[in-house]
Formats: C-alpha cells, sequence, structure tokens
C-alpha cells in the first residue's frame, strides 16, 4: 500500500470519527432529543449522497456531450463511493427510526424510495463493471441523477418532517454541529472518490 494511499485512507477515517463525536457532544433536540444526534448524522450522509448522485449524472451527462473521457472515468469511482454512502445512510436511517419511533417502520415512503435507489445504483454499477459501453453507461448515468431527484420529490413524507427543523432550529449549536458533520462527511466523501480512483488505477 502507497504512502498516498494510507494518507487518504486516514483522513477519511478522520473525517468520520471527527463527524461521529461532533453528533455525540452536539445538543439534543426537544423533541427527539438525544436521539436527534442519530439524524444529525443521517441528515448529513443523505445529503452528501444525494450530492454524490448528482456528480455522477452530471459526468454521464458532460460525457454524452463532449466524448471526453474523464468524465467516464471518474464517474466510475464516484458510483462505488455513491453505493458506500448510500449504504451507510441507509443503516443510519434504520437506526434513527428505531431510536426515535422505536422500531423499522416499512410504511414511511422516503425510506422505501432508499432502498428502492439502492438497488437501482447497485443495478447501474454492475452494468458499468460488466459491460463497455461508455455511452450507454452515461446515459444510465444521467438518468439515474435525474431520477433520484424527481422521485424525491414526488414522494410523501410520512414520519419524515416536510419542513427542516434543523434550519428552522433555534439552537445555533444545533445548525453549526450539522453544518460541521455534513461538511466532513462531504470531504470524506471526496477524498474517498480519490481513493478509489487510485485504486483503480493502480491495482
Amino acid at each position: 500500500m502507497t504512502n498516498k494511499r494510507i494518507i487518504l485512507g486516514a483522513l477519511i477515517a478522520a473525517c468520520f470519527v471527527a463527524a461521529l463525536t461532533i453528533a455525540v457532544f452536539a445538543p439534543a433536540e426537544q423533541t427527539l432529543g438525544n436521539a436527534a444526534k442519530v439524524v444529525y448524522v443521517h441528515a448529513g450522509l443523505i445529503f452528501v449522497s444525494m450530492c454524490l448522485v448528482t456528480v455522477v449524472g452530471i459526468m454521464g451527462l458532460l460525457y454524452l456531450i463532449t466524448g471526453r473521457d474523464i468524465f467516464y472515468k471518474w464517474a466510475k469511482p464516484t458510483k462505488r463511493v455513491t453505493l458506500i454512502f448510500w449504504g451507510i445512510y441507509l443503516i443510519s436511517g434504520i437506526a434513527a427510526m428505531w431510536l426515535a419511533w422505536g422500531g423499522m417502520i416499512w410504511q414511511e415512503p422516503r425510506m422505501l424510495l432508499g432502498f428502492s435507489i439502492f438497488i437501482l445504483l447497485i443495478a447501474i454499477y454492475i452494468l458499468a463493471t460488466t459491460v463497455h459501453a461508455p455511452k450507454l453507461v452515461s446515459l444510465f448515468n444521467v438518468i439515474m441523477g435525474a431520477s433520484v431527484w424527481l422521485l424525491l420529490s414526488q414522494v410523501p413524507a410520512i414520519l419524515h418532517p416536510t419542513t427542516r427543523p434543523i434550519n428552522n432550529s433555534s439552537s445555533l449549536w444545533i445548525k453549526l454541529s450539522t453544518l460541521a458533520i455534513l461538511v466532513l462527511f462531504a470531504v470524506a466523501a471526496a477524498l474517498s472518490v480519490v481513493l478509489s480512483k487510485d485504486f483503480e488505477q493502480k491495482t
């Protein structure tokens, strides 16, 4: 393992440890209490996961427009990291449900959508790794990036708040803690893409 990979791996781990540490020491929320601390992590993960999906879609679109291989080559490691973050997001969502509502609520449309999108991501990733058809894969990347936002906008929220309780919170520390967690996850995601690309090139 090269020094670059060790450094990247250490930085990614540090970002996750820092984010979780902030969540532990962040203030409890008035309604959810300490269970809200898992929600802070959950919120950061879903935001970063959505950004990753969007980036994959944009890369696919840019490849279709320009034909430049750089967009296609970077889309693959980005997609791989998206899968990882989306999986962690689903786990955090399950944890948040158990702590906030006492169990897994399968009737929650947004949670079901999360699992459906995860399956779609896996299918498109398998397609990208088994079929060498850059234009077709890039087209699916675009469809995936657009469909995620479209589906999310159409699916009703039963247990999820329809407003943004964190943004509307009167506690500055809750807002700052959530923002810090989000930034740390975003940095970890970016570093993970670079690390994934490095493994792809040198293995």
